[in-house]
């Protein structure tokens, strides 16, 4: 087993800075419980949110889940971010998740830009003893962008003229290692075959990144995490968090980020197959971003 997490890890760091690319637009926070921790929960067992965070995870998914966030960033209704996902395990063929996102930039009742991101997701187990287990997964995406209609006479959007649209494929890969049930260590790289939107001159490259994390449980109703994320033009993004069981069925969760410096907090509620959560985090200049997300398992 540990030979499988230092080989994976050498593979990381070896190609941690070839991997990345200038980008478009960029998420990194999907779902309330990921926002709430700073996006730290890539090794985090919350297999709910696998198909967005780490599809290595799909596998420890139990049965049928669907899950929907939604936000405005940085509180503004014309930047809005939805997601949706389904994750479903089959005995005979594996764990599999498909995930829908949307966002969009809307001025005065005219669309600007419209991207959706449509993906099929696997997380395939390579071991997994009474100590330790070991996942990869991969993701393959559909991006689409919608560029909406040009500024025209009026100059706000509602006589100009269509601009059209394009399209690209992404591969996301992915891995998820444990050692005994307190340690976790989880990694991902996005677009690793360097999509691009448009042609020639024209040609937009999509956002390309990497990411790895830790999780630790100190003991139980308690994990703590770290991770590094990185993506080409930025500085290199730490971030950490925790999450805390403060009673049945309730968690709170915070963290922290660098570059720029973030703070962020939420709980989240079970009510039998149900949950609700509700996460927030700062910005240094912006207002804050707030996210609800829903999940349903059956």
């Amino acid at each position: 087993m540990k030979q499988y997490l230092i080989s994976a890890y050498i593979l990381f760091l070896f190609s941690f800075g070839n991997v990345f690319s200038q980008v478009t637009s960029e998420q990194i926070h999907y779902g309330a419980s990921s926002l709430s921790m700073a996006a730290s929960d890539i090794a985090l067992p919350k297999s709910s949110w696998s198909v967005f965070v780490n599809a290595a995870g799909l596998i420890e998914q139990g049965g049928l889940t669907f899950i929907a966030s939604s936000h405005s960033q940085f509180g503004q209704d014309y930047l809005s971010h939805s997601l949706f996902g389904v994750q479903f395990n089959n005995f005979k063929y594996g764990s599999f998740g498909i995930s829908l996102e949307n966002s969009s930039v809307d001025y005065i009742d005219n669309n600007l830009v419209t991207e959706t991101a449509i993906g099929f997701h696997q997380g395939i187990s390579l071991r997994a003893d009474r100590n330790s287990s070991f996942s990869i997964g991969y993701g393959l995406k559909s991006y689409t962008i919608d560029y909406g209609a040009s500024a025209g006479p009026s100059g706000d959007g509602s006589d100009g003229i269509n601009l059209g649209s394009l399209n690209a494929f992404g591969l996301n890969v992915s891995f998820l290692g444990s050692l005994g049930k307190r340690i976790r260590v989880g990694a991902k790289a996005f677009n690793i075959n360097s999509p691009t939107l448009g042609n020639a001159n024209l040609a937009t490259r999509l956002p390309q990144r990497a990411q790895i994390g830790l999780a630790y449980s100190p003991y139980d109703l308690v994990w703590t995490t770290a991770a590094l994320n990185k993506s080409i033009g930025h500085p290199t993004n730490f971030s950490s968090g925790f999450a805390y069981e403060v009673q049945q069925n309730m968690f709170l969760r915070a963290g922290m980020q660098t570059s720029p410096n973030r703070f962020s907090s939420g709980l989240e509620f079970y009510f039998k197959k149900i949950s609700i959560a509700y996460g927030f985090i700062t910005h240094p200049v912006l207002s804050l971003s707030h996210q609800l997300s829903i999940e349903v398992n059956r």
